[in-house]
């Protein structure tokens, strides 16, 4: 994907309800302590005092650092390679922890136990770097090996971290590194957790990435750093959430159905904001409306949708919209600015994109068949289609009769599409980014749309709300008010779009986070 625009970060007021918001990290309170001093294992220091980067050591790249109420500023500089400035110790045991404020056109990082000597490409920083991505993926708190082997975890299949990023507002990481054991926290949320060997000891240090020959200035903004040194022999180690009961009631079989909304004329497509709201597409009336579920009232979000159908919001805040209308895929910001993402292939338009689905490494799946009017197609294959996060447009599957709605499972290894013409269900294993293998039937259903649970348990919409289990077995049946189009599982709710209505029913197990 291309990210056409910037959100320039804010002042550092803080409303009420981020006063509030804070509240929940106040075990994390930076103490006062004096700058860059050794003290005793299991106390924690503050490496940046808030008024002066005095004691630090700049390496690599002529990015500007300078302070600007009570934060350490980066700011980019053309044609420079990435910036780091380091402390001058080296940490080999400690926790770590730092807010930082992000350019959402920037990427950065923290790098720890990393190093610069001369004997190693004269001298260049490596080393673990927890990372800083505020673009549509989501990576923060993920761990690169600056210059040495790349990736090493993305947690691309975390979604709970990739979504615990806040756009153009402070957030935290917290580091543990402890002997090979080095996880990461993004505000709060269990981000990384890698063993590794290969350095046991380095210097800590804020980067400002290189931006090429870009003129645009971009900017991060480092505060509350601090650290705890730790004693080599410690096994310290921050509560994981327990992992999900497993039961065989999904949804109660004399569950009720709720109305939330009506008198639309066909609904669909509903996805989870990032304030909580749920959105959802009236597809005839070119309008995607917002439901908000703590006060029950419906708002439009957008209109002139391009009879948008299937949606989904980014770690990032993007909506990304299968316009079926104008036969395109796009991209809208924070600020309602479009990118068109895809919209031809092979110089032939798309015939009418219908459900979509993040892969967790910035690309996406979409289905594009063809429903109403045939007299003016280009492409001669309802397909699937993959849009890379560089966007490159690949098609994935060209054999079903008319692919529909799209889900992948809670840890992106398979890939399911409905194939509602044939009424079955196919799952495909996903080898990496846009590549399929071992097509298999999942279930014979007529499917329009699909949701999942964080058992891996699919929920489908056919004439019924059906739900069958990871090998494809019927666990539940239930009959809404209306014939179901769509559904969404957040939390222990279902989200259901039904021809003229929105409704939600509760659920036993919640859905992916």
């Amino acid at each position: 994907m291309k990210f056409l625009t910037r959100t320039p970060i804010p002042s550092l007021r803080r409303s009420r309800s981020d006063r509030l918001l804070a509240l929940r990290f106040l075990p994390f309170i930076i103490l006062t302590c004096a700058t860059l001093h050794a003290e005793e294992p299991g106390t924690w220091v503050d490496l940046f005092d808030g008024k002066t980067i005095d004691g630090w050591v700049q390496r690599g790249g002529k990015a500007i650092y300078t302070v600007e109420d009570g934060a350490i500023v980066g700011t980019t500089v053309p044609n420079t390679p990435n910036s780091f400035l380091c402390t001058p110790k080296d940490y080999a045991n400690f926790i770590l922890e730092v807010e930082f404020l992000i350019d959402s056109a920037l990427n950065c990082g923290v790098q720890i136990r990393s190093e610069s000597n001369p004997e190693y490409k004269d001298g260049v920083v490596h080393g673990y770097q927890v990372e800083i991505d505020p673009s549509d993926r989501g990576w923060t708190a993920g761990i690169y090996d600056e210059q040495r082997r790349g990736w090493l975890d993305d947690h691309s299949d975390n979604v709970a971290a990739r979504y615990a990023f806040r756009q153009g507002e402070w957030n935290q990481i917290r580091v543990e590194a402890i002997g090979d054991h080095i996880r990461t926290f993004l505000n709060g949320v269990p981000a990384a957790d890698l063993t590794d060997d290969v350095t046991a000891s380095g210097f800590i240090a804020l980067q400002v990435h290189g931006i090429g020959k870009k003129e645009e200035t971009l900017q991060v903004r480092y505060r509350n750093v601090r650290v705890q040194e730790l004693a080599p022999d410690t096994t310290y180690r921050t509560p994981t959430p327990d992992a999900p009961a497993v039961t065989e009631i999904v949804i109660s079989p004399d569950g009720t159905f709720r109305k939330l909304g009506e008198g639309y004329k066909f609904t669909e497509g509903p996805a989870l904001a990032r304030d909580g709201s749920i959105l959802f597409n009236d597809i005839p009336n070119e309008r995607t409306h917002r439901y908000d579920p703590s006060n029950g009232e419906i708002t439009v979000y957008r209109e002139q949708t391009g009879k948008a159908n299937g949606l989904f919001v980014t770690p990032a805040g993007a909506l990304i919209a299968c316009e079926g209308g104008a036969r395109r895929v796009t991209r809208t910001d924070a600020s309602g600015e479009v990118t068109v993402l895809a919209e031809t292939f092979e110089g032939k338009k798309f015939n009418s994109p219908n459900d979509v689905v993040p892969d967790g490494r910035g690309g996406l799946y979409f289905t594009d068949p063809v429903y109403g009017k045939r007299d003016d197609l280009e492409l001669d294959v309802e397909g699937v289609y993959y849009i890379s996060s560089k966007g490159a447009i690949t098609r994935v599957i060209n054999d079903l009769t008319r692919p529909n709605g799209v889900i992948l499972s809670p840890d992106g290894k398979t890939l399911y599409v409905a194939d509602e013409a044939a009424d079955l269900i196919w799952a495909w294993t996903v080898d990496g980014p846009g590549k399929l293998s071992g097509k298999r039937q999942f279930a014979a259903s007529n499917c329009d749309g699909m949701s999942i649970d964080r058992l891996g348990n699919v929920y489908v919409t056919d004439a019924d709300l059906v739900v069958y289990d990871p090998a494809g077995k019927e666990i539940l049946r239930l009959t809404p008010p209306e014939h179901p189009a769509n559904c969404l599982l957040v939390g222990k709710t279902l989200y259901l779009t039904a021809r003229t209505g929105f409704y939600a029913i509760d659920t036993e197990i919640e859905g992916v986070p």
